[in-house]
């Protein structure tokens, strides 16, 4: 099954750590998922040649969920969905700033990906 990721696309700190996960999964597995830059309305011919062979999964930073909001801007509801962090706690996104340690939020990614692989089978 191929990964369609859209990260969130704020410019936060949130959203930068969210963006550097989504490239840590992109690059270890190029084959299988692909990190979108954007979503667009071309987004939609793409998603109906995918098929059931992909899915399109919004990595949202926060509750605001910008990048569920981009797939529904353009018409599309058939995304999964994952919040990185679960509040908007300044303090708590200050962790943020310095992107060396984010191996907890690499692993609360890969478990909900799984979740999501594990559902389609």
């Amino acid at each position: 099954m191929k990964l369609n990721i859209y990260p969130c696309p704020g410019r936060c700190n949130v959203s930068m750590m969210t963006k550097t996960v989504a490239q840590y999964f992109g690059i270890i597995d190029e084959e299988n998922i692909t990190i979108l830059p954007h979503v667009s309305m071309n987004i939609a011919k793409d998603i109906e040649a995918a098929g059931d062979s992909e899915k399109y999964i919004a990595l949202n930073g926060c509750p605001s969920t910008c990048a569920s909001m981009a797939y529904e801007d353009v018409g599309y509801e058939l995304y999964d969905e994952i919040v990185m962090t679960p509040d908007y706690d300044i303090k708590y996104n200050a962790k943020y700033a310095n992107l060396e340690t984010i191996d907890e939020e690499i692993d609360h990614v890969q478990k909900e990906l799984d979740k999501i692989i594990e559902s389609y089978k």
